[in-house]
């Protein structure tokens, strides 16, 4: 399998974990960056929640640069300071920022292990796709009001997040385009040939990895 694709004309490569660099012209933005030694200098990095798999501020350093901006919630940001050298920006559930050209609004994702508020997804527009990370999330009745999804980023691991049979759910609730399934093959199972099947015609799904 790939371990990135090309949507629509948006650059789409899956690292581990939850971990992507999406890019469309000359703008580069980094979701829960892990395991990255270097890469391209991000303009956007936004971080979903505190667990080491998710803000990793290693790989943020690897990729920021003098202008880059980290967007996160109250407790990450705290936790950020003096690790990394960019602005920090914080979100809530509920709240949108404009960085960088980028409007980012902050959605549900919660579950029995992540309590609200401390876990947000991410709604976002680059390239002309409007992009949706869910974060470390179950499915949650939220995912069936976030407005048109092109491309949903969700986790299948079944531990700590969604299962691949709850990520298929969320799908004819997100009602996406093109599904991605995350958060598996690394600290948890999950199979994205399961969630494939159980998608069905529901919408598109690509696997990187």
């Amino acid at each position: 399998m790939p371990k990135s694709a090309t949507i629509s004309g948006v650059q789409f490569e899956r690292f581990v974990q939850s971990s992507f660099r999406i890019k469309s012209g000359d703008t580069v933005i980094y979701i829960d960056p892990h395991r990255i030694p270097s890469g391209d200098t991000a303009d956007l990095v936004l971080i979903t929640h505190d667990h080491y798999d998710h803000m990793d501020a290693a790989s943020i350093k690897a990729v920021e640069g003098p202008d880059t901006v980290v967007v996160a919630n109250a407790s990450c940001a705290r936790q950020l300071q003096g690790k990394v050298t960019s602005r920090i920006v914080t979100i809530e559930e509920g709240h949108t920022v404009n960085e960088k050209g980028i409007q980012v609004r902050a959605v549900a994702g919660y579950n029995n292990v992540h309590q609200r508020g401390s876990n947000v997804g991410f709604v976002f527009a680059l390239g002309g796709l409007t992009i949706y990370h869910a974060g470390d999330t179950g499915r949650v009745p939220e995912m069936g009001s976030l407005g048109p999804i092109d491309v949903a980023l969700l986790p299948i691991g079944g531990t700590y997040t969604m299962n691949e049979q709850e990520a298929a759910d969320a799908v004819k609730d997100v009602q996406p385009k093109v599904a991605v399934p995350m958060h598996y093959g690394y600290a948890t199972a999950g199979d994205p040939h399961k969630f494939g099947a159980l998608v069905g015609n529901a919408a598109e799904v690509i696997i990187l990895e």
